[in-house]
């Protein structure tokens, strides 16, 4: 059995198996902390009503992480904490103990389209937000089909394209905070009929190198294209030393999922997130249950 069949096993039998803490400590903010995070992203006044508002109504509507309090709510917080406790462990240390190379860039794909990648970055990205100790860049790197601006309710905006292509030279006009502290977003920005090749470009490299070290306590999350037929998206996996692939379960063959991680990098961590019963119908999505991870690097042997 291979590397990948054993860890989709056991996802399919996965339970969170972590105790529940209450929304109350992971939403309390204290003002040493929010004056922390507001230096980090170098945030000036004047850049406050760039500020994007995350409405967490629309977020309760569309089954995504939000302030509310019932049954359904706990049970999808208690679900991405798991998910994200072992990404937050592995984007410090290696198996050694020693810090890794971009091991806070951490890109999220599946093996081809609408298999719910968006709706588990967004997910993730609220979730991380809420430590006490991390801050969160959400970049909408799926530049060709980019959903995270439709799926939150914000305008069009200037973001990775307009850098990639040179019309913005200062990372910052490009990188907006959010109505949620230690949570910022970077969309795709202007489409453009080069946008795949960009992400494969020099000043990509550049980028996600800035961004994986100027802020030691920052997570960077790529929502970033299928990687079946996408080269540009195996590319910049090079870049990252994390990649979570995103598994519809009862849609998704393994043996795409087998084909998208023969694509990876031989180095690079991969975690797997069975997406059971996230759809896209209508005007948002719909949230059922079944969330697992499971992770190891690639076995070229099996």
């Amino acid at each position: 059995m291979s590397t990948i069949e054993k860890a989709m096993g056991k996802l399919n039998h996965s339970s969170s198996g972590v105790a529940s803490m209450t929304d109350s400590e992971h939403l309390q903010k204290n003002e040493a902390k929010y004056i922390k995070e507001n230096i980090t992203f170098q945030i000036k006044p004047e850049q406050h009503n760039r500020s994007i508002f995350i409405d967490d109504e629309r977020l309760e509507r569309l089954g995504m992480i939000s302030n509310n309090s019932s049954l359904k709510e706990r049970f999808i917080k208690d679900e991405f904490r798991v998910i994200k406790h072992k990404l937050l462990k592995n984007s410090v240390v290696a198996e050694n103990g020693a810090k890794k190379h971009n091991r806070n860039l951490i890109m999220i794909s599946s093996a081809n389209a609408n298999e719910g990648k968006t709706f588990i970055s967004i997910n993730l990205a609220l979730s991380i937000a809420s430590e006490r100790d991390k801050t969160v860049l959400l970049i909408d790197a799926d530049v060709l089909s980019p959903s995270v601006a439709d799926t939150l309710g914000f305008g069009e905006k200037p973001g990775l394209n307009d850098y990639l292509l040179g019309n913005v030279d200062d990372i910052g006009e490009i990188i907006y905070p959010t109505s949620i502290p230690d949570f910022r977003i970077m969309p795709a920005g202007v489409s453009h009929d080069m946008s795949y090749e960009l992400l494969s470009s020099s000043r990509m490299e550049a980028l996600m190198e800035e961004l994986a070290n100027r802020y030691p306590d920052r997570i960077i999350l790529l929502d970033s294209p299928p990687l079946i037929g996408v080269v540009e998206t195996v590319t910049m996996s090079n870049l990252v030393d994390q990649v979570i692939v995103v598994v519809e379960q009862n849609k998704t063959k393994v043996s795409d999922v087998k084909q998208a991680v023969s694509l990876l990098n031989n180095d690079v961590d991969i975690g797997f997130v069975i997406n059971k019963a996230v759809h896209k119908a209508g005007s948002g999505y719909g949230y059922g249950y079944g969330y697992g991870y499971g992770y190891g690097t690639k076995d070229k042997n099996k």
